[in-house]
């Protein structure tokens, strides 16, 4: 496990090569089991392109059967008696796969977690009470600190026939008994500023005036009379906030730390009477602990810059609570489901190392452009054409992903069977001359090369009045055969150029840095001008 990097694959198959006690903090934001499909989708794209960033259906197949029967073979694993508990009550069903893929992950993290690390699992009512349990299988019921609510929506829930659902769940757990806290903070209620610190100095400044006695007679210096004041006479003692104090201060006497307030200011004399007070500032104040509800961060709005497009994408602000609390700068902090790569962004902006797992390709180009850093290694990606051989060869599904999105502006098809010969799709910034749209076509070819293949796309981008199409192979394709099909294909003009109207482009010649000669293309994020013409 290389810190500062990108892990391409499942994050079991990476997580089960790497060391025990490795990492000092954990967040998931696995699938929630939630039954649907979750589709990133793009702005000013035609043709509806959209791509599936992953599936949250969960059934139950020969995949999960193996999963239960590996956990109930096992009984020295920590998950084997919950799962044993939760075939019984659930039986084979979509619950009990995910569940059971839920906890192999589980264990690996707490393996890989240092004595003093933590783990939060985000998740939401569709499963969080089940995940509790295996939680607690695997952890420890001990291990538990928090159940964190976090109010993500407004929603008003009318004719649903049951209350709206505006939040989800945050599991926290932590590995052992001594573990890395910072408590955080969220910003004073108003109101409760207006009633407390009601008093404003010559600056501006907002302060309280606290009591500086407290309950209960105490012997030496705490309990004994200060410029007239004797705190035994009602039944108390000096009780002096020694946080405010200097180092060389904290180490005098109570009645030497009260001259030292009263000399810079910091003790109130009442006009009448003689009990002092404390001036306790509201900007010195570092806010209100937070507890286990987290409504004071908002969801991504339909119009936040900080949007991405990426489905369930978490805002900034909350991961950076999580890994201020929970690790120190410096630590490790491990996402095994990375997405679009919020928790990478939190944890780089709060000084902290980190890795990043996505089973998605896709995931790791949108982590690189976020964070403007084309050359974060990414392991499991082709760094060659053997590589990408490999991935064409064992994951076609997912070299035909990565391959499409090596065309600056377009982004890879919904669906991936029956696709009606479109594995991707972009749009042209400018509009081609003639009655062809701005859409711009892509297909993929891992395999061995097929004139007829190229033939049937030409008809396709025929069939779809595309501007343009471009043909992704792995090896470089220049056969008689195949000039001859794309000569028939012609030109399109576009801003005054002429561009092949069928494109063909592999992969040897992208890893020998040799572009295809493409158009200016919209940027399917923004809609706006894209200058790059691969990634």
């Amino acid at each position: 496990m290389q810190p500062n990097s990108l892990y391409y694959g499942d994050c079991l198959d990476w997580m089960s090569r790497w060391d025990d006690r490795s990492v000092d903090l954990i967040y998931l934001d696995p699938p929630f089991n939630s039954q649907a499909d979750y589709n990133i989708l793009f702005g000013r794209t035609e043709g509806g392109a959209q791509y599936k960033a992953f599936t949250d259906i969960w059934e139950w197949d020969d995949a999960a059967a193996e999963r239960l029967d590996r956990c109930l073979n096992a009984i020295a694993r920590p998950a084997h008696s919950v799962i044993v508990g939760m075939e019984r009550m659930l039986g084979p069903s979509g619950m009990l796969s995910y569940l059971t893929y839920m906890a192999e992950r589980l264990e690996h993290c707490h393996r890989l977690l240092k004595p003093t690390g933590s783990i939060y699992l985000h998740c939401d009512a569709n499963a969080s009470h089940y995940l509790k349990l295996v939680l607690d299988a695997v952890f420890g019921p001990r291990q538990f600190r928090s159940d964190i609510t976090w109010r993500r929506i407004n929603r008003t829930g009318r004719g649903t026939r049951r209350l709206a659902n505006n939040a989800d769940n945050i599991l926290y757990y932590v590995k052992g008994t001594s573990f890395t806290w910072n408590q955080p903070y969220s910003a004073h209620d108003p109101m409760y500023v207006e009633k407390m610190y009601r008093h404003v100095d010559e600056a501006g400044r907002r302060y309280r005036r606290d009591n500086l006695k407290g309950a209960g007679l105490r012997k030496g210096d705490s309990g004994a009379p200060w410029k007239g004041v004797d705190p035994s006479e009602t039944g108390s003692h000096w009780a002096i906030p020694n946080a405010a104090l200097p180092d060389e201060i904290k180490a005098l006497s109570s009645q030497e730390k009260l001259d030292y307030l009263d000399d810079i200011g910091r003790i109130y004399w009442p006009p009448r009477g003689k009990v002092p007070s404390y001036v306790r500032y509201l900007d010195e104040m570092p806010g209100t602990p937070t507890d286990t509800i987290w409504d004071d961060v908002n969801s991504i709005g339909a119009s936040s810059k900080e949007r991405l497009g990426y489905p369930t994408q978490k805002p900034v602000k909350l991961l950076e609570r999580i890994v201020e609390a929970s690790s120190n700068p410096g630590d490790l902090v491990l996402d095994p489901f990375c997405g679009c790569g919020t928790t990478i962004a939190a944890a780089r902006k709060l000084n902290r190392r980190w890795v990043g797992i996505d089973i998605d390709a896709f995931a790791i180009d949108i982590i690189r452009e976020r964070l403007k850093d084309p050359a974060i290694a990414a392991y499991g990606i082709p760094y060659d054409l053997s590589g990408a051989r490999r991935l064409a060869r064992e994951r076609p599904f997912a070299f035909e992903t990565w391959a499409v999105r090596r065309l600056a502006g377009f982004v890879p098809n919904t669906k991936q069977v029956a696709d009606g010969g479109v594995d991707g799709r972009g749009t042209i910034w400018e509009q081609p001359e003639g009655d062809l749209t701005k859409l711009a076509l892509a297909q993929v070819k891992g395999g061995n090369f097929s004139l007829g293949s190229l033939r049937d796309f030409g008809h396709v981008i025929e069939r779809d009045s595309a501007g343009l199409g471009c043909y992704l192979t792995l090896d470089r394709i220049d056969t008689s055969g195949a000039r001859s099909e794309a000569a028939r294909m012609g030109s399109v003009r576009i801003d005054g150029t002429p561009y092949p109207r069928m494109q063909r482009w592999s992969m040897a010649e992208y890893f020998d840095g040799l572009p295809p000669k493409l158009p200016l293309m919209a940027d399917p994020y923004s809609g706006k001008p894209l200058q790059t013409r691969f990634i």
